[in-house]
């Protein structure tokens, strides 16, 4: 009897650990399942992390730096996903984005991307292309870099090609009224994510290589790609996307997430990171859940035929035993 009762609560006690490790592989797999789609990745991802309680503080944090735009993209992004937001904290978010509010600290980020190209938001990336199509913004780059090489400096190579291919994106622009501006959009963003610093090593050496003899249709793709997300989801929240791209296959997914989320990028990126856009620890969870599941299996049938050993034991031992007293 013991032993029927020790095996019956080792079967329960696996039985209730499979309502743990099905809901896990189920995640995982889905996981894997939209490893291509940067949106079904951030949606999953999202599900458990962003709480009403992160929603608050991360609202209230934007708030007290002053950085409307970030509490904008968490309100948006919470009511996006059915997470209630205080009246109040949208009021705050509302006010610090009202446009007399954003017009002030605009024009001076206006000027300040049409004179340098540096942009850490929309206004500031207004200036910066609206620089790049006058050709004023990729002479200003190239001279700048002639400085450097004049007075001996170091000369960035990459900023030297991207305002090369500027010059040429904006002679197509106004050839074709305006047709290539997602890729004149996407090279000013990244001349600015290079002088901001966001731009990684492995994406700057992948656009030096492409550019220089790679193919360019390749090439006019992950720009254009990059425009793509500037224009949907901002410029800050592409930059913060490009701390996690390297290649053009990461540039395409971090559009596609900027056409899905739109103004919730941002605080997407911030919440998941290079999470947002890639499955790597789907992979590590999916590694896990294998194991767990296997030696959950193995429990189940292990503890089920102990039970049953257990049940049929007693009748063994009368048959044994009857056996033994009968004539030969």
């Amino acid at each position: 009897m013991r032993r029927f009762l020790a095996a019956a609560g080792f079967l329960l006690a696996f039985a209730g650990a499979a309502h743990w490790v099905v809901p896990m592989g189920r995640e995982a797999l889905a996981l894997v399942t939209a490893r291509d789609d940067a949106a079904g990745i951030a949606d999953l991802q999202l599900a458990g992390v962003l709480t009403p309680e992160r929603v608050a503080r991360e609202v209230d944090a934007a708030l007290a730096e002053g950085d409307g735009e970030m509490a904008a993209s968490f309100v948006e992004l919470a009511q996006a996903r059915g997470i209630p937001v205080s009246a109040e904290r949208r009021a705050r978010a509302a006010l610090a984005n009202a446009p007399g509010a954003t017009f002030v600290r605009g024009a001076g980020r206006f000027g300040q991307g049409f004179l340098t190209g540096e942009a850490e938001d929309l206004a500031g990336l207004a200036g910066a292309t609206a620089g790049d199509l006058t050709v004023w913004g990729d002479v200003r780059d190239l001279g700048r870099e002639a400085w450097h090489w004049a007075s001996g400096e170091p000369v960035d190579r990459l900023m030297v090609n991207l305002a090369g291919a500027g010059i040429v994106a904006t002679g197509a622009t106004y050839a074709a009224f305006g047709t290539p501006l997602t890729l004149r959009a996407g090279l000013s963003v990244l001349k600015g994510a290079r002088r901001a610093g966001v731009m990684g090593g492995r994406l700057a050496g992948h656009l030096a290589t492409t550019l220089k003899g790679g193919s360019k249709a390749a090439a006019a793709r992950l720009v254009s790609d990059l425009g793509t997300a500037g224009t949907r989801a901002g410029t800050r929240a592409t930059f913060a996307g490009l701390r996690h791209v390297d290649d053009a296959a990461g540039a395409a997914r971090l559009r596609r997430l900027a056409e899905v989320k739109g103004g919730q990028t941002l605080a997407v990126v911030k919440t998941l990171g290079r999470g947002a856009l890639f499955v790597t620890e789907a992979m590590a969870k999916l590694a896990f859940w294998v194991m767990a599941a296997v030696l959950n299996l193995f429990g189940l049938v292990s503890s089920f035929n102990a039970m049953v050993v257990a049940t049929l034991r007693p009748l063994w031992k009368k048959k044994r035993r009857r056996s033994l007293f009968l004539p030969a």
